[in-house]
């Protein structure tokens, strides 16, 4: 391909999957397989400290923990010089293998407890064994580079992230080490993956050891991930379980607190096991299951033990008014996530567009809704274009009565924080079905590419194809009305590096889509390169909207 690929810690190719489904994930707090753990492991086997547990990890997709230890044999090396140094036998991932976890992270401060060689010795056996690691490379490159993950057709990136540097070590960003606090690098990355994947999950090491509270430094992390585009927020490190807050419409579990550990404290053996379900762009069902440590391994809690968890949530949440209900063995979060159409950052702003509103919020307390003035119609795509003290919205909008979209222009103040009055173009016979911008002649005045469901000069058929628009603030008008291109468009994207437009085309004889790489001629677009095809049976979304990076599936 012309345009440059992301690239990831590992690289796996994924089976694809046509249609798609909902995802169950859930997530863990802290797993130790040394000092006390290590003699249950030896008196019983590699599988007791999860045999309680396995049946409800292993029911979820995407299952994910906090590796606080390297895998490294006797004869590998050394302990770093530290007070706590742990390691674990490679023979006991077999455990984690048999439990069904399938995700890890590894930026915390206890994997590099055998040195930089331990360390990435224990991120190769992670990934021989499909337990995929995140936040720790070669680099701090590759440290903060997500785990691209897809399953039933939705796509997830997964952080994890480390805030303190850690004792006895050297840090060098172009050493091995866990993906350390950044924040301001692990937003910038973030942003990158809003809007292109379904979902971004983050993942901490932070905070204070036995704080029942989090800091304000957790605080602040937490809420600058979810302005870049975050949908859900755990941590881990402080070893007993810390208060649950529902920030800008997104879950933040401030600590998950022990999940496999030697800990004796009442609250270290308190725990819970997070799940939720991925449903099409929404997150559904978000609960905790209470467990207690018991011998060094979690088990279900019992009904008095659920009752202690539940409370001490409950009491730590309130704060920030976090509401929790018990049923039966779970503790519900009452939360009804609403899902976004896109969202954009600029600058302190974070703009979501939600089906019937757009809500913009800044880094401090600003707050704003502006909800479409008319409810039959219906957010369906949209794109952004700062220019001096205005950003301009071109959104498409769809009727909810007659299915027809039209192109509906919104104009926002930078100085004022205020929307103006909505235009609307009065073209929905357009059918526009995706939008976006491209500067397609390189003179520094952007254009609006929009994707529509419409006959042309040439081709008599009613098929999606690509129109250009000349943009002047809250007026366009057409440029090009794509009568060159005879090919029904799958699907098109823009390339911002090479700042060209990547076409998907059906060549339905042949059973294939065909990508291209466009080149603008002055009077419409020529298909210049061949990229790649994707048979018909394939999954589009995927392939090809996510082509500039690289993915595995997980599989049971």
């Amino acid at each position: 391909m012309n345009f440059k690929p992301i690239i990831i810690v590992f690289t796996m190719f994924f089976i694809c999957q046509n249609s798609i489904a909902q995802v169950r994930f859930c997530a863990v707090g802290d797993v130790l397989l040394d000092r006390n753990v290590r003699k249950i492991i030896e008196e019983n086997d590699v599988l007791y400290p999860f045999e309680e547990v396995k049946d409800i990890i292993l029911a979820n997709d995407i299952a994910f923990y906090n590796n606080e230890f390297p895998f490294a044999d006797s004869a590998d090396g050394y302990a770093i010089n530290k007070k706590y140094s742990f390691r674990a036998e490679p023979i006991f991932i077999e455990g984690l293998k048999y439990a069904g976890f399938n995700v890890a992270s590894v930026a915390n401060n206890h994997t590099i407890d055998y040195g930089k060689n331990g360390f990435l010795r224990t991120i190769q056996l992670l990934r021989e064994n499909f337990i995929y690691p995140v936040g720790g490379g070669e680099n701090q490159k590759q440290a903060f580079s997500p785990l691209l993950i897809e399953k039933n057709g939705q796509t997830f990136a997964i952080f994890a992230n480390l805030e303190f540097l850690l004792e006895g070590t050297t840090f060098n960003p172009n050493r091995p080490y866990p993906a350390y606090a950044q924040i301001d690098t692990l937003c910038d990355v973030i942003k990158k993956y809003n809007n292109i994947v379904d979902f971004i999950l983050v993942s901490f090491h932070w905070g204070k050891e036995n704080a029942i509270f989090p800091t304000n430094r957790q605080v602040e992390f937490a809420h600058k991930v979810v302005n870049a585009g975050a949908d859900l927020v755990f941590g881990h490190h402080p070893h007993v379980l810390q208060s649950i807050e529902i920030y800008r419409n997104k879950i933040i579990l401030y600590s998950l607190g022990n999940f496999v550990f030697d800990n004796s404290e009442l609250l270290q053996k308190q725990s819970v096991i997070f799940q939720c379900v991925f449903d099409n762009g929404k997150i559904e069902n978000s609960e905790l299951i209470p467990v207690f440590i018991q011998n060094n391994r979690p088990v279900p809690a019992d009904k008095v033990q659920s009752e202690l968890i539940f409370k001490h949530l409950t009491e730590v949440s309130e704060i920030f008014k976090t509401v929790l209900l018990k049923n039966n063995k779970k503790i519900l979060i009452e939360y009804e996530h609403k899902p976004t159409v896109k969202e954009f950052v600029f600058n302190n702003l974070t703009f979501y567009f939600y089906s019937d509103s757009i809500c913009v919020f800044d880094n401090d307390f600003f707050e704003l809704t502006n909800n479409l003035p008319d409810t039959n119609y219906i957010f369906k795509d949209a794109c952004m274009l700062p220019q001096d003290s205005m950003i301009f919205f071109y959104a498409i909008i769809e009727n909810k009565l007659n299915n027809k979209s039209q192109i509906a222009i919104f104009e926002f103040s930078i100085e004022k924080y205020l929307f103006s009055r909505p235009f609307l173009d009065v073209h929905d016979f357009y059918n526009a079905w995706k939008i976006d911008i491209l500067d397609v002649e390189n003179d520094d005045k952007p254009d609006l590419i929009v994707g529509v469901k419409k006959s042309t000069r040439y081709f008599q058929e009613k098929e999606n194809r690509i129109f250009v628009f000349n943009i002047e603030g809250t007026y366009i008008y057409p440029k090009w009305l794509g009568s060159k291109i005879g090919n029904p468009v799958i699907d098109f994207k823009i390339n911002y590096d090479n700042n060209t437009l990547i076409l998907l085309e059906s060549f339905e004889k042949e059973g294939i889509y065909k990508a291209f790489d466009c080149k603008w001629n002055g009077f419409g677009f020529d298909l210049e390169n061949f990229l790649f095809s994707i048979d018909t049976s394939q999954s589009i979304k995927v392939h090809f909207q996510l082509s500039d990076f690289e993915f595995i599936t997980v599989e049971k």
